[in-house]
């Protein structure tokens, strides 16, 4: 008998070790399209606001922060890479890498973190691993590590992959280990730069993160995008002297969705224009439920709360009137719902 009790509390023990800890957070109406967003205090690792921060999708391009910081784990800045033949076979975006080139590793993380560039992050993960497959066994070691346990990769550079899937939480962690190396930081900041090979071949790069001409305010970070994951965002926001890491994973309308987690997170109203008049997150809310029951859609209350029913609704409105039934409410869905009001 007490043997038995003794192999049950081992059990239970290794399940409470294995699970992963569990994430609290106040739930907060900020209207964004991003079905997944998280907004992380770096010091102290509160989050500040979450939308079904748990949920797998895929993380497209943003996974080359997580490849960055592995790259660093295991080669030198200053160390030389050779570029192989299947460089020049990986799918864009790319930064057109030559076979035979030489680029210092410092380089091929510029090209890869400014310009997205695939080539140069499967370039770094051979030589880094010795092979795709031993680099992407690095990746999934490194977020165990961080405490990202809802998170699995194959790939480095992000292109799709039935196996590679990640949370916004997982992502968040996974910036906010990013932020402990300068390299990155800087890296991110720049809005261009331009590398050369070893015999002198000049490529020009250009960041993708707009918001680094479109706002004033520090937002620094890696996009991401693909036909299954959307648009993506994964960085940091500098308010103060205080890091706040944002990750946000199938947005339909990235820069608007990511310019109001920033106004929503430096304090200001977070607002829409609706018939010319700024109405609040809850007053939408409401116009939603009230025309979608003018429609025939929605039975409940007019409460200004999203929750499970209202959107059950939203979809079959959306399917009832040939749009995309993703409980999303875009300027499509309700440009439509907006006749009804």
């Amino acid at each position: 008998m007490k043997k038995i009790i003794s192999i049950f509390l081992i059990l239970m023990w290794m399940v409470l070790v294995a699970a992963p800890p569990a994430i609290t957070y106040a739930a907060v109406l900020v209207p964004i399209t991003a079905p997944s967003a998280v907004l992380l205090d770096q010091p102290s690792q509160r989050l500040l606001y979450a939308k079904t921060p748990n949920i797998r999708r895929a993380p497209a391009s943003t996974t080359k922060i997580l490849t960055a910081i592995v790259v660093m784990d295991l080669l030198p800045l200053d160390a030389v890479v050779r570029i192989p033949a299947f460089a020049e076979r990986v799918q864009p975006s790319k930064a057109h890498l030559h076979y035979g080139e030489r680029y210092y590793v410092r380089d091929l993380l510029k090209a890869m973190l400014i310009s997205s560039a695939n080539d140069a992050a499967e370039v770094l993960a051979v030589a880094a691993a010795g092979s795709r497959a031993a680099f992407a066994a690095r990746m999934n070691r490194k977020i165990k590590a961080l405490g990202a346990y809802r998170s699995h990769f194959t790939t480095a550079s992000g292109l799709p992959s039935p196996t590679q899937y990640s949370t916004a939480y997982d992502m968040a962690l996974i910036m906010k280990e990013a932020e402990r190396r300068s390299f990155i930081v800087q890296t991110m900041k720049l809005r261009t730069a331009t590398i050369y090979s070893l015999s002198g071949r000049r490529i020009a790069l250009r960041n993708h993160n707009k918001m680094l001409w479109r706002d004033s305010r520090e937002v620094i970070g890696k996009t991401g995008w693909t036909r299954n994951a959307r648009h993506c965002f994964v960085g940091r926001i500098r308010v103060a002297s205080r890091n706040v890491v944002v990750a946000m994973l199938g947005s339909h309308r990235l820069w608007r969705d990511l310019k109001t987690l920033v106004d929503y997170q430096f304090g200001k109203s977070v607002t829409r224009k609706s018939n010319s008049q700024k109405i609040t997150s809850r007053q939408r809310v409401k116009k939603i439920q009230l025309a979608l029951k003018n429609a025939g859609f929605f039975a409940g209350p007019i409460s200004g709360f999203f929750g499970p029913i209202t959107k059950r609704s939203v979809k079959n409105f959306q399917s009832a009137n040939g749009l995309d039934a993703d409980g999303i409410v875009g300027p499509q869905t309700w440009k439509k719902l907006e006749s009804h009001i």
